[in-house]
């Protein structure tokens, strides 16, 4: 880290017109280059390395005075800094080589010493790697930069943004968040049920327990860990049985048709079932439940977009609901309602009961 933000420091340096310039402006040089600072109890220690290198290196004069430097925190930072006389501004091209045809754009976009010792060590594990398994990001990027979270800290910035770099030319994915889950085997495909909260989550599970497993839908059983699920959706993926359709159910409010939205988008992306309503049981929630003032509310609210993932029949009623700022909880599908109405949970994921033979 302390040859890497030395670097990045002193390329920031020879673009400066000033030969003195406040530590200020060194910290937000080096913060904007490394978000990663912001927040790191060692930030200021790699800072102060970062420092101390490119004095050992020449490129800086500190204050030889004790009142130069801040003696507030430890390690010590100076005041300021002053770039020697004739200092001169770096190369800011790499090294003359010619680079797989993969990485020519990216070539093209480097500009600093350690983005281009980044693309070298990328083009020999190319090389090596003609055909490789993606594996979790942070199983390649310690592969090829030995550090877990390297390859994650790169993304914010150019190679990546620029789109000359991307996860799939690594062969690599940021592995979905888990949302827990339960089989209960039962008749025809696999189906998914999620539930935004815990609660409905558990009284769902306990109701699909309790059915004729002679006649009872297969089902998952999920709980999307509230406005978790835009993300954890990508999971449904290493689910087995792999259900062929997917439905969501959560509180009738503004937080909870966003994380609905959110799944069904992060659904379509990659290329899953799409993520349904549980109709049925919104249903159930409109016609029984108690309109609540929503907090997650805050007026500003896109209603016709928010409700649009709902089905025609119940959509214009919830977004009344919205437009005057109540909610219904989802637990009002309790476990006492789920137990008197047992068709509930098998509509709600549109199964019809067994095939007659």
């Amino acid at each position: 880290m302390t040859a890497e933000l030395a670097g990045l420091l002193a390329t920031w340096l020879a673009g400066q017109t000033r030969q003195r310039l406040e530590m200020s402006d060194l910290v937000r040089a080096a913060t904007k280059s490394c978000p990663s600072l912001v927040g790191d109890p060692a930030g200021r220690t790699k800072i102060a390395d970062a420092i101390r290198k490119l004095t050992d290196d020449g490129l800086i004069v500190v204050p030889k005075a004790a009142a130069g430097w801040d003696n507030r925190a430890r390690p010590p930072l100076p005041h300021w800094v002053r770039k020697p006389p004739g200092a001169t501004k770096p190369a800011a091209v790499g090294p003359e080589r010619v680079w797989p045809e993969a990485l020519a754009a990216a070539a093209a976009v480097a500009q600093r010493p350690d983005e281009f010792d980044f693309l070298d060590r990328l083009a020999n594990w190319l090389k090596e790697n003609p055909r490789p398994e993606r594996v979790p990001i942070e199983e390649r990027s310690l592969e090829l930069l030995d550090d877990e979270k390297a390859l994650s800290a790169l993304q914010p910035h150019r190679l990546f943004t620029s789109g000359a770099v991307t996860l799939e030319l690594l062969a690599c994915f940021p592995p979905p968040l888990l949302f827990p889950s339960q089989y209960v085997p039962g008749v025809g495909p696999a189906r998914l049920l999620i539930a935004e909260n815990n609660a409905t989550f558990h009284s769902l599970l306990t109701v699909a327990r309790s059915l004729d497993p002679v006649t009872r839908p297969a089902l998952h059983l999920g709980w999307g860990i509230g406005n978790q699920i835009p993300v954890g959706i990508a999971a449904v993926e290493l689910l087995q049985p792999r259900p062929r359709e997917l439905f969501y159910f959560g509180d009738l409010d503004v937080a909870g048709l966003r994380a609905a939205s959110g799944a069904a988008a992060t659904a379509a992306r990659l290329g899953l079932p799409p993520v349904r309503p549980a109709e049925p049981l919104y249903r159930w929630l409109l016609d029984h439940g108690t309109a609540r003032p929503d907090k997650s509310n805050r007026g500003s609210v896109d209603v016709p977009a928010l409700t649009a993932w709902l089905s025609e029949d119940i959509r214009e009623a919830a977004a009344r609901l919205i437009r005057e700022g109540a909610r219904i909880p989802q637990e009002t599908v309790g476990l006492k309602e789920l137990r008197a109405n047992p068709g509930l949970l098998e509509a709600a994921v549109g199964f019809a009961g067994p095939a007659l033979s």
